[in-house]
């Protein structure tokens, strides 16, 4: 819970920011619908990368596990297990 409030309180001052610098200008959309999509698209492409990118860490992982659980055998390996 501790972790989450702290990314809330971040994310809070960031956006507080934004908006006091000029960003509510992005979203007065009663004279430019336009900004609307453009604003929804940005929101839902910044969700879709962050979900692409989880997916390929985790994918990288997958990997990386799976190797430590079935390593290779080395050719050193291989002689020592021949000689009687």
């Amino acid at each position: 819970m501790k972790r989450f409030l702290k990314t809330y309180a971040m994310c809070l001052v960031v956006s507080e920011v934004f908006l006091f610098c000029g960003g509510y200008m992005l979203f007065d959309f009663r004279g430019h619908p336009f900004r609307a999509f453009a604003a929804v698209a940005f929101l839902i492409a910044v969700l879709i990368s962050v979900w692409e990118s989880q997916e390929e860490r985790m994918d990288a992982l997958e990997r990386r596990i799976q190797a430590m659980e079935n390593p290779e055998p080395t050719k050193d390996a291989e002689d020592k297990e021949r000689e009687p």
